[in-house]
């Protein structure tokens, strides 16, 4: 091979210097023949498998990690073909590869192409909404990998390096390689300064809106109900039920636009759970335009002995 196509560029291939085949294992360079190219100023390997052995993804995975340990440089796979399931499968590991000239999933280095031809969303995605606040309220990311945020969060690796392209160009976070060239999330040191500084780009996750004839007792409290649990405010007779996008799908809820017994909220990402209510942060936004002052003191309240 002499070259490839990625992202509907010819990339050119070299044979690796000899310095990085002295340090590759003898397994590898039997089972693979490895070329070295260049891309956005970073350099990279490219294995195309000798014979048509069946790497799950998990292998390719440790094989990729074994040669960032060995010559600090990211592997990418060749295939020819590819199903789609199968695609997805090796996104989701984070293993980095290339199906000829028809999909190229190398996503720290595309990403550095696409920021100076691509504007950065100024409202938040849910994702990316997501991970600040299970950060801010729940689990620290700071220093994380997206493999390791992928195992804790309901987000895939694709979805997390876009959230993460999102912090980095809003000024929200770095998005930035340690000494082992693996890509790390540092968020701004204090919580409470990242809180304040991301309030223009924070939306109201609540999707849709409406009410049942009947209670319901599944699903996440939240509304007023949430707030009178986190503050001194009187609740509702009938709690306010809080659903995402893909459960309400399950559950086939028909909702009503007229007022009736229980309030419904469809919310674009999983609010942080915190017993049975909703997390104070999301709660907040579901709330911070409510025209009455009783439920703005309350929030104030809330925002101000946040243990940041």
């Amino acid at each position: 091979m002499d070259n490839i196509i990625v992202a509907g560029k010819k990339v050119q291939l070299d044979k690796p210097a000899s310095d990085i085949s002295k340090n590759l294992w003898l397994g590898l360079l039997a089972g693979f023949d490895i070329y070295q190219f260049a891309m956005t100023g970073h350099q990279l390997l490219l294995l195309v498998a000798k014979e048509s052995v069946n790497y799950s993804p998990v292998q390719r995975r440790n094989i990729a990690h074994r040669i960032e340990q060995a010559v600090h440089l990211p592997a990418v796979f060749y295939f020819d073909n590819l199903p789609t399931y199968e695609r997805d499968r090796l996104v989701d590991k984070g293993v980095y590869f290339v199906v000829r000239d028809k999909f190229a999933f190398v996503p720290s280095l595309l990403a550095n192409r696409r920021l100076s031809s691509i504007e950065i969303p100024s409202q938040l995605l849910p994702s990316t909404q997501y991970l600040l606040l299970i950060h801010l309220q729940s689990c620290s990311l700071n220093g994380m990998t997206l493999n390791e945020i992928a195992e804790i969060t309901p987000y895939k690796y694709a979805t997390l390096a876009k959230s993460a392209q999102q912090l980095s160009g809003l000024g929200l976070a770095e998005f930035k390689a340690d000494n082992s060239r693996n890509k790390r999330l540092i968020f701004i040191p204090h919580k409470r300064e990242l809180w304040k500084k991301s309030q223009p780009y924070l939306s109201n996750p609540i999707k849709q809106s409406g009410y049942t004839d009947e209670p319901l007792n599944r699903g996440l409290i939240g509304g007023i109900e949430a707030l009178s649990h986190y503050s001194m405010l009187v609740g509702e007779n009938f709690p306010t039920r809080v659903f995402t996008v893909v459960e309400n799908k399950k559950l086939k809820n028909s909702l009503s636009q007229l007022e009736d017994i229980q309030r419904v909220e469809i919310w674009k990402y999983p609010p942080i759970a915190t017993d049975e209510y909703v997390d104070k942060l999301s709660l907040y936004l579901t709330l911070r335009d409510d025209n009455d002052p009783r439920v703005q003191k309350e929030l104030e309240i809330m925002i101000n002995e946040m243990p940041w």
